[in-house]
This record gives C-alpha cells, sequence and structure tokens, in this order.
C-alpha cells in the first residue's frame, strides 16, 4: 500500500492526522506533500494550525465529510 493510500485510509477512519502521527505510523516525513496529492484527487482535506505545549506551531489536517445528497447533486451537474 503507498504512503498516500495509507494516509487517505487513515483519514477516512480517524478524520485528522497530525505529522507526528504520519511519522510514527506509516513513516511519512512529508505529510503536507502527501496531502496535497489527496487534495489534487479530489478530497476536501482542511488545515488547522495547532500549537504543541513547547511552543512549536504544527498543522493538522482533517478531512470534509461531504452531505451524500450534495455529492449526488454533484454528479448530476456533470
Amino acid at each position: 500500500m503507498s504512503k498516500t493510500t495509507q494516509i487517505k485510509e487513515h483519514l477516512k477512519k480517524y478524520g485528522t492526522i497530525s505529522p507526528l502521527e504520519a511519522m510514527s505510523n506509516y513513516s511519512v516525513w512529508r505529510l503536507a506533500a502527501e496531502i496535497h496529492r489527496l487534495r489534487e484527487r479530489g478530497l476536501d482535506i482542511t488545515t488547522f494550525m495547532k500549537r504543541a505545549p513547547n511552543g512549536a506551531k504544527y498543522a493538522e489536517y482533517q478531512l470534509q465529510q461531504s452531505h451524500p445528497s450534495l455529492s449526488y447533486l454533484m454528479r448530476m451537474r456533470k
């Protein structure tokens, strides 16, 4: 399974992912690059900036769940 697929499956299962989770669980050191690939493939992912207890800033990514009827309407427009 590719790193991008692993990140996508994690987002589907848990909703969010942080760089620390990506590094420790999937050996992904460039999470932003994987998120970029997923966005290019059409996933709606929002970035939230967080602050660690030591003051360091980091991004947390959240997969946005689309409403089923909205997905249906978007397909009908094509």
